[in-house]
């Protein structure tokens, strides 16, 4: 029941972030914060995905003529405008006192500032999925991609889109404009480190 009641949680957050979408707000970003979006390295991916899902909807519709299939092909258009709309309106935040790290709807991490001693920049492909935990590192993944990396003076707890908790000390994260990112933060990024764990992008 647990994970029911998140997921359909999640699947509201997503649809009430069309309101924001079509008002043009975003939801979390105060005075004096800094929003930072990561939806430009996946956007064409949710697009397409759409496209496909209308297009299998509609043919469907006028093979079989039902009314439950309008319905339900409504409804995912819908969830997926929903997902769509929760990664433009719920972005990155750094503020004075803490950063928020977002999925979408799916994952919302609140980490104070003085916790965070080290950013740097530097692109990593990743076969993985979207929000992964491994050990104390956390990925962030958008289109098979971060793009920057915090280190953290001690873990955090998080949540898991599921609802399980987990602890993470070092971030992997994407966002549109990396360097922005570490402006916001005004932490002087040390030089990108080469190797290690997936590929580095040249």
């Amino acid at each position: 029941m647990r994970v029911v009641r998140r997921m359909l949680a999640h699947e509201l957050r997503a649809l009430a972030s069309l309101a924001y979408w079509v008002t043009g707000r975003r939801h979390g970003v105060g005075h004096g914060m800094v929003a930072l979006p990561y939806h430009g390295g996946g956007g064409l991916t949710m697009w397409m995905f759409l496209f496909g899902v209308v297009l299998e909807g509609v043919a469907l519709e006028l093979w079989l003529g039902w009314p439950i299939l309008t319905v339900l092909h409504v409804y995912f258009v819908l969830s997926m405008l929903g997902m769509i709309a929760a990664a433009r309106t719920r972005p990155h935040v750094v503020g004075e006192h803490e950063v928020r790290l977002r999925h979408g709807a799916a994952f919302d991490l609140r980490i104070p500032r003085e916790l965070i001693v080290a950013a740097r920049a530097g692109a990593r492909i990743h076969e993985s999925g979207h929000i992964t935990v491994d050990g104390d590192r956390l990925e962030l993944v958008v289109d098979a991609r971060t793009n920057l990396t915090l280190e953290l003076s001690q873990p955090v707890t998080l949540i898991r889109p599921l609802g399980r908790t987990g602890q993470a000390r070092h971030i992997r994260l994407f966002a549109d404009d990396p360097r922005e990112f570490l402006r916001a933060l005004s932490i002087p990024a040390p030089p990108a480190r080469h190797g290690g764990e997936g590929r580095e992008r040249t």
